[in-house]
């Protein structure tokens, strides 16, 4: 931007964000820049595009990163998620999937079952279920992920249930 040269001269660093667009969300996100009326309107759907798919966040703190903070503060509504999910949004769908398909414990609990009986696929839960809350500690990742996509599960609901 010529127009802004002046400016970037003045500062010393800089963050660049770009974002791509596909689908259905492109099609919803190319629908809302047609019908915005003001340069406001345009501004708040730009934004909204990008922090719908792109927040950051300090790692060590979970705290939203000063980039995220901005382009927050410039939307007139806090609103700024689309109709269509961010592909990243099914992880959780994703690690369940893995969970019944991929990880072998569906075939895990059908051979200790088949081994001791029918009691020993729930006894094999509990310990695992027992184990979560004795030894697991998430990590920042983990704790990233929930600030990022809570509240779009919350809305959505529960992937293992049939309305959800």
């Amino acid at each position: 931007m010529k127009h802004m040269r002046h400016t970037a001269k003045e500062v010393g660093d800089w963050i660049r964000v770009e974002a791509e667009f596909s689908g259905e969300y492109a099609h919803q996100l190319t629908y809302a820049i047609k019908t915005s009326d003001t340069d406001e309107q345009l501004k708040n759907v730009i934004i909204s595009s990008i922090i719908d798919r792109y927040m950051f966040f300090y790692v060590n703190s979970n705290r939203p990163h000063k980039i995220t903070k901005l382009m927050l503060e410039l939307l007139d509504k806090k609103d700024f998620q689309f109709g269509a999910p961010s592909p990243r949004n099914n992880l959780l769908e994703q690690s369940i999937d893995h969970l019944i398909k991929g990880s072998g414990l569906l075939p895990t609990l059908w051979k200790v079952q088949q081994i001791w009986g029918n009691s020993t696929a729930q006894e094999l839960m509990d310990y695992l279920y027992n184990q979560y809350y004795k030894d697991f500690e998430p990590n920042d990742d983990h704790i990233s992920w929930i600030n990022k996509y809570k509240s779009f599960y919350l809305n959505q609901g529960k992937p293992w249930e049939e309305d959800g």
